[in-house]
């Protein structure tokens, strides 16, 4: 397991943020996803940012990439939306569809009809730990996601959960057929010294400074035992 680090001070956090700036390029022509979501549970939400994420082609990655992994989240029925507004990809049981990241009628057409998310995370209290798996391989490799989720609502959840998957695997940091154990904690108290993907936003109760929500970091059998 790599050796855990005292919290980040405001300053390094600012640098995590301003490297992920550098990384992302010029900016993208402000493209959106949009995941409609039937249910909202957290494991079955997780797997199909992968799975969807998995399907882009290389020129809807790299603006999407550039965009910051923009994406909208609205609450509705999937099928409800199969033969007037198709979208690009459907979990299997139906319960999460993704739209590419695009501008245009067809987004604002979403967001007329349905509601965004809104609301607390399932049960009111952080999800069970759960594993996913990237799509499209058989690469050995483990890894831990830790999510912190103290004053996270639903939406903001979904938001810091799917941003670090899409932006880990458009980035190549996560290979066809790895595996993710996900956990929670209130807080990031501790971190690795160089974790794969630190995800870092605003503070939801302090505005004016950031934190660290999520950490991606490689880890063994062994580290899961």
């Amino acid at each position: 397991m790599t050796p855990a680090r005292p919290p980040r001070t405001q300053r390094e956090l600012q640098d995590v943020l301003d490297a992920r700036v550098r990384a992302a390029g010029p900016p993208g022509p402000g493209a959106a996803a949009v995941a409609v979501l039937r249910s909202c549970e957290p494991p079955r939400f997780a797997q199909s940012v992968l799975d969807f994420t998995a399907t882009l082609d290389p020129a809807a990655a790299h603006a999407w990439l550039a965009d910051f992994t923009r994406t909208v989240y609205l609450a509705g029925d999937p099928r409800n939306l199969a033969v007037r507004l198709p979208p690009a990809f459907t979990s299997a049981d139906g319960e999460v569809a993704w739209y590419a990241p695009a501008t245009g009628r067809r987004r604002r057409a979403l967001r007329l009809l349905l509601r965004p998310v809104s609301g607390t995370l399932p049960n009111g209290a952080p999800p069970d730990p759960y594993t996913l798996r990237v799509p499209h391989g058989h690469a050995p490799g483990r890894w831990r996601l830790t999510v912190a989720t103290d004053g996270l609502t639903l939406q903001r959840y979904l938001v810091h959960l799917g941003h670090t998957l899409a932006e880990a695997l458009l980035t190549g940091v996560l290979a066809p057929g790895e595996r993710i154990a996900v956990t929670h904690v209130p807080h990031l108290r501790a971190q690795p010294r160089h974790p794969a993907y630190l995800r870092v936003h605003e503070d939801v109760t302090d505005t004016a400074r950031l934190r660290a929500y999520t950490c991606l970091e490689k880890t063994t059998a062994r580290d899961e035992q």
